[in-house]
């Protein structure tokens, strides 16, 4: 009779648990999973939160285990029924129908042990592809939505999200208590998963009230909910592995979907019975019986709650440090405008009390098309400092200097071009080069032309640079973006790659002071450069530098007949000069010469005249002498045939009677 008692209680918990897990998974797709679904990711303005919208995988999974608990239900259902069947056989004794009836019949408490058996593990990584899938799903949604919905006075958010939190709360108690039977054990997962989405409808109301704050706070809560949901994803993949390698014993203490960490807030004390069980295994004793482990399960969680405490207490403590100024706020809101000298200050705990730190001494630097280091870093790219502002990047001065990239190898990517214009002496050349000529000739060619430009720039005023702009980073950014492109416009090509750089960079500094100033950005622009100037580096470059080649060629053709000029006509006007002097030299000397010889002639002529046979007696003689010194003359008198007087007038030119050899004038 107890027997059967207990097989009817069997019957009556399943058939329980099997209407509770349906009426749970009702309510969980119809008041919780499908409005948090369509407020939360679908139509997001009503709400704009994104932990509210994390609410999705919570709820989901409490469907996916209200499901395998049905499930569970109902085959409990059937096996308990088919043991009070057997019983009944039994009573009766017929033994004919149990053996022939038995693999036929009887297949409903093989279905269930099965189930028990194999299920653990599908749910278990069922859950982790789940969350897998949603948390990327999130983070695609998060990077491709061009801006945050931010609530502005609406009460839509907190009611909504305090609606949520209290259905889970109720729900997902009452689930983890009846769980503790263990006829209802499968009810635990779907209630904890509950319980989990009350934590995030609460956080979402927290946040949804603190809205004012622009959306900042709920960023932060959103990444840190993020991040917890893909622990708990992880622990699935962990669970399912460490399954394996547990001993089996007599008496399966959880199903292996069930989440330890979920259960410290969901069940304290059965983790501390774990603890026990664990400790009494290790020693061989019963640790738990001893007094130092109940002091220590009385007082561990209270214990934990209080550090918990003390470290959310600590956060009311800020230390702005040397050369920052600080902006203290409460509930989102600014205290003083009056910046915050370096000291210590206290405001309420987090999120209620922050004060925010700026340093307004140090360089910043943001960076206006791509940086190629080894190829992998785009554009610009600054991470959110928690508050909604992206955080600026300090100017660093130890960096290892970027290797030599020539701009017509392929480097990076061609995402941030600039339209310049064309010179018109390259015009038709750079046409090749990727500029678009109109057949007016009048017409302005454009190319296009590949840069990098840090801006280095402080902060000037901190409440502009904090409150004004909602991400001032992002703001100057677009702001270099537009005075580059308005400048390089009206620029030449060739003159912002060669000679007309420094006169840009002084340029481009002006302007994106003045627009920074017109946007109350609160910083003040210190420097701003041009690296990196080349065409686009596919097809256009190598064209380009063909064309700058041809320029240099014929720079070089130019410059060689210039100098072939330079040395050619000098030489030319030195050899018209020794000409002309050589000229004037014969000239003169022709001149002279012949006036000479008129006067020479003059002279003698009346020389000659006075006495002819004298004149003409000299002259000849003077022929002898000067004209026909170098040859031998012969005397030959007249009136001595026989006599010859050979003198060499050579050595001596007057004839003494003292050297006359005697000898020689003996005779014959």
């Amino acid at each position: 009779m107890e027997r059967k008692s207990d097989i009817r209680a069997e019957i009556d918990n399943a058939r329980l648990m099997t209407k509770l897990s349906v009426i749970g998974g009702i309510i969980t797709v119809v008041v919780l999973l499908v409005p948090v679904l369509i407020f939360g990711v679908i139509k997001p303005e009503l709400i704009g939160s994104d932990v509210f919208a994390l609410g999705v995988i919570p709820y989901s999974l409490a469907v996916v285990f209200a499901f395998a608990a049905m499930i569970y239900g109902m085959l409990s259902t059937a096996a308990a029924q088919e043991a009070e069947e057997k019983q009944l056989l039994e009573k009766r004794n017929d033994t004919h129908a149990l053996n022939v009836e038995e693999d036929v019949r009887f297949t409903a408490g093989r279905s269930f042990e099965n189930y028990k058996k194999y299920t653990p593990y599908v749910l278990s990584i069922l859950g982790a592809v789940l969350v897998a899938g949603l948390l990327v799903a999130f983070s695609r949604y998060w990077d491709g939505r061009l801006e945050k919905p931010v609530v502005a006075d609406t009460v839509y958010g907190p009611v909504a999200s305090a609606v949520f939190a209290a259905l889970s709360l109720f729900a997902g108690a009452f689930f983890v208590g009846q769980s503790r039977q263990p006829a209802f054990r499968w009810l635990r997962a779907f209630g904890a998963w509950l319980l989990a989405g009350f934590v995030i409808m609460f956080l979402s109301m927290i946040v949804t009230v603190f809205a004012s704050s622009g959306g900042r706070l709920d960023a932060v809560v959103a990444r840190v909910i993020f991040v917890i949901l893909a622990i708990l994803g992880a622990e699935f993949i962990v669970s399912f592995v460490i399954e394996f390698y547990r001993p089996r014993t007599m008496r399966e203490m959880r199903p292996i979907f069930e989440s330890k960490l979920l259960s410290l807030f969901t069940e304290p004390g059965g983790v501390m019975r774990n603890i026990a069980l664990a400790l009494d295994y290790q020693f061989g004793f019963k640790v738990s019986g001893t007094w130092i482990y109940s002091f220590l399960e009385r007082s561990f969680f209270p214990v934990v709650l209080f550090w918990a405490l003390i470290f959310w207490a600590f956060t009311m403590i800020h230390e702005v440090g040397p050369s920052q100024v600080g902006i203290k706020e409460r509930l989102g809101k600014v205290v003083s405008e009056e910046p915050l000298a370096p000291g210590i200050y206290w405001t309420l705990p987090y999120p209620f009390g922050e004060v925010k730190r700026f340093s307004c001494t140090e360089i910043y630097q943001v960076v206006i098309g791509e940086l190629h280091a080894d190829g992998e870093e785009a554009a610009e790219e600054v991470a959110d400092d928690g508050h909604g502002h992206s955080r600026p990047q300090k100017k660093s001065s130890g960096e290892k200097p970027t290797p030599v990239v020539l701009w017509t190898a392929a480097h990076g990517s061609d995402a941030n071009n600039f339209i310049v214009a064309v010179d018109p002496g390259v015009r038709g050349a750079a046409g090749e080069a990727g500029a678009e000529e109109n057949e007016d000739r009048n017409a302005a060619s454009i190319a296009f032309i590949r840069m990098m430009i840090p801006i280095d720039y402080r902060i000037r005023n901190v409440m502009d640079y904090a409150y004004r702009n909602a991400d001032p980073v992002a703001t100057l950014t677009r702001i270099g973006q537009q005075a580059a492109t308005e400048y390089l416009a009206s620029t030449s090509i060739m003159d912002i790659m060669s000679s007309g750089r420094g006169t840009a960079q002084a340029a481009l500094k002006e302007r994106i002071q003045k627009l920074a100033d017109e946007h109350h950005i609160g910083i003040e622009i210190v420097k701003v450069m041009i690296l990196d100037s080349h065409p686009p580096v596919e097809k256009v470059a190598p064209a380009f530098q063909d064309v700058i080649g041809a320029m240099e060629e014929r720079e070089a053709t130019v410059l060689k007949a210039q100098g072939y000029s330079a040395r050619t006509i000098p030489e030319a006007e030195a050899q018209a000069a020794r000409i002309r002097s050589e000229a004037k030299a014969y000239e003169y000397r022709t001149t002279t010469i012949a006036e000479a010889e008129a006067g020479r002639f003059n002279t003698q002529l009346s020389t000659y005249r006075i006495m002819p046979r004298m004149f003409r007696l000299k002259a000849y003689l003077d022929l002898l002498e000067n004209d026909c010194r170098d040859i031998r003359k012969f005397i030959i008198a007249s009136g001595l045939d026989n006599e010859v007087y050979q003198l060499n007038f050579e050595t001596k030119q007057q004839l003494d009677l003292i050297d006359v050899d005697a000898s020689a004038l003996g005779g014959n």
